[in-house]
């Protein structure tokens, strides 16, 4: 914070504000298919709409939540407004379509590092230009939309319409000449700024001690390796994460824990034996692992892409423009990620509702709100009476085993997840009244949308799970019997959901997600929110190896 010419202090922003290159939600795959379409998906044609994807977490957790042996054909659209993200998109989905390019695992870690490395190896940054010359060659001249199309064999495809500032930007990034130094300066003003060492030691506070040293160390070298992994090969800017003039694009609390479930990273460390200390090297294999098996499935499977970079309400519009003489595309999962804290939730079922398949009873539409509990009369749990508060504490100490001689963790970590054991049903069904949403519903009711209530919330996650969750900077997941409003089918049968709070917003979730953890990082002074889910539903390798980038990885 920095004095102004005026009384009033003003705001130092540390890394270009309104990037969202790296998700703050966990990955979570959108079918969940045991409690919807189970074993039937093996033959069933899916059609499957990220509106506003962000980064591609969540389309790999879904793609590798199907089969080996799924035999149907799997259209995804994939939409994001933000035109950084649009080029990345389909720059990363041809590399990992591509099979005459290098080797699974090559290609992962290619990826993985475009994905979340400040810096790449030179034959990394040597496929991803040859990439952006390949994809840059669709662009003609000033045509307001920009198309492209690239076909894979056996049986896949990518196909993008672009508006012109997203041809226009990636004309700029290709051509983009500044060197892996100039971009550090800028990165490292941001990322470890001598003004924020305070918000970064708080930070630690939520790690584990032996986290700490990954941890600084990833700001210090700005790429995703194990400790111990020489980065001297490093020597090319991703020009992915700055602008065309070197400015690095990430605000200094993003990381790339926040994209990916603790416990889920924990189980790939336990399989592959990695050691307990170094937390981003678990992460790191995790998501190469993620990347491998998504191109395990999506060089197999009969797979269509389909790319968009406009605002969500629009995009029906648009993709009826571009499929117009097919099939219009109706759709069994529509994830709007949490567009509904801007536009509202009314308009998106309004505009989304129409659009899911009739002939899937299992088809839905997903929102979550980050926002809505401060929109609300007691929606935090830190507003609530004193009562109500050592009510809650006493709850989560009994949990965490108080009673049985437990060691508990520092107060400030247990005042952190408090929020865990509010019940937040009544102040997020005010939210959903204040916002239209019952009044949405009716008016779509024709095509099938309605709203439900659920019973009480129950913790299923164990004390050690907990301990780790919270270690980690996350939350616990709630078990598949939690509270809240479902907006969901007639007819279709009984469903339960998840229901998680933070200290902001419950996170309730679905009959759609296994898990809802959330990485948890300081914004300033103040901690991040927790999303709220709602779910509309519709009726009727080798560990460490040297490769051919030339990296130890």
């Amino acid at each position: 914070m920095t004095a102004g010419s005026g009384t009033a202090p003003v705001f130092t922003s540390f890394g270009k504000a309104g990037n969202y290159l790296w998700g703050n939600m966990t990955a979570h795959e959108i079918l969940n298919l045991p409690m919807n379409e189970g074993n039937k998906v093996k033959n069933q044609d899916l059609t499957l709409c990220f509106a506003a994807s962000g980064d591609l977490r969540n389309v790999i957790k879904t793609l590798n939540s199907l089969p080996m042996d799924y035999s149907g054909r799997c259209t995804l659209v994939i939409n994001d407004f933000h035109p950084q993200i649009a080029i990345r998109n389909v720059v990363l989905l041809c590399m990992l379509l591509d099979t005459s390019g290098p080797s699974a695992e090559l290609t992962a870690e290619a990826v993985l590092h475009a994905l979340y490395s400040a810096s790449m190896t030179s034959a990394q940054s040597k496929l991803f230009s040859d990439w952006m010359d390949r994809i840059a060659q669709f662009i003609q001249g000033a045509s307001p939309l920009y198309h492209g199309e690239i076909n894979y064999q056996p049986s896949a495809k990518v196909e993008w319409w672009y508006p012109q500032d997203v041809a226009d930007l990636l004309r700029k990034i290709k051509n983009a000449s500044f060197t892996k130094s100039t971009g550090e300066v800028d990165r490292r003003m941001n990322m470890v700024a001598p003004q924020r060492i305070d918000y970064r030691e708080r930070y630690c506070i939520g790690l584990r001690p032996r986290h700490r040293i990954g941890y600084f160390h990833f700001l210090d070298t700005g790429v995703l390796l194990p400790l111990g992994q020489p980065v001297d090969s490093f020597d090319k800017p991703n020009k992915l994460l700055y602008s065309e003039d070197a400015e690095w694009l990430l605000a200094d609390s993003a990381s790339p824990v926040q994209a990916w479930d603790p416990l889920e990273v924990e189980d790939t460390r336990k399989k592959m034996g990695l050691p307990d200390e170094d937390y981003f090297g678990s992460l790191f294999f995790h998501i190469k692992q993620q990347l491998v098996d998504f191109i395990a499935r999506a060089r197999q499977f009969k797979l269509s892409v389909l790319l968009f970079s406009v605002d969500l309400n629009t995009l029906p519009e648009l993709l009826d423009l571009a499929m117009e003489g097919k099939q219009r595309l109706m759709f069994d999962r529509v994830e709007t990620s949490n567009v509904m804290d801007t536009t509202g939730p009314s308009s998106i079922i309004s505009t989304w509702g129409p659009r899911l398949n009739r002939k899937n009873p299992h088809s839905a539409l997903l929102l979550y709100s980050m926002n809505f509990s401060g929109k609300v009369k007691d929606g935090r749990a830190e507003k609530q009476p004193q009562d109500k508060m050592g009510k809650m504490m006493m709850e989560l100490t009994s949990y965490l085993g108080f009673k049985k001689g437990a060691n508990l963790p520092p107060i400030q970590l247990i005042i952190k997840h408090i929020a865990a054991f509010f019940d937040t049903r009544r102040p997020f069904a005010e939210y959903l009244r204040q916002e239209g949403v019952p009044e949405a519903c009716r008016k779509a009711k024709r095509v099938g949308v309605g709203l439900k209530e659920y019973d009480s919330p129950k913790i299923t996650l164990t004390p050690e799970e907990f301990y780790l969750v919270m270690g980690e900077v996350s939350i616990p997941r709630i078990s598949p019997q939690g509270p809240g409003k479902l907006l969901r089918c007639k007819g279709a049968k009984s469903r339960r959901v998840h229901q998680l709070d933070g200290l902001d917003i419950a996170c309730l979730s679905d009959p759609m997600m296994d898990r809802v953890t959330r990485a948890d990082m300081f914004r300033g002074n103040r901690r991040s929110r927790l999303p709220r889910q709602i779910r509309l539903d519709r009726e009727t390798s080798n560990k460490i190896g040297k490769g051919a980038f030339g990296s130890t990885l």
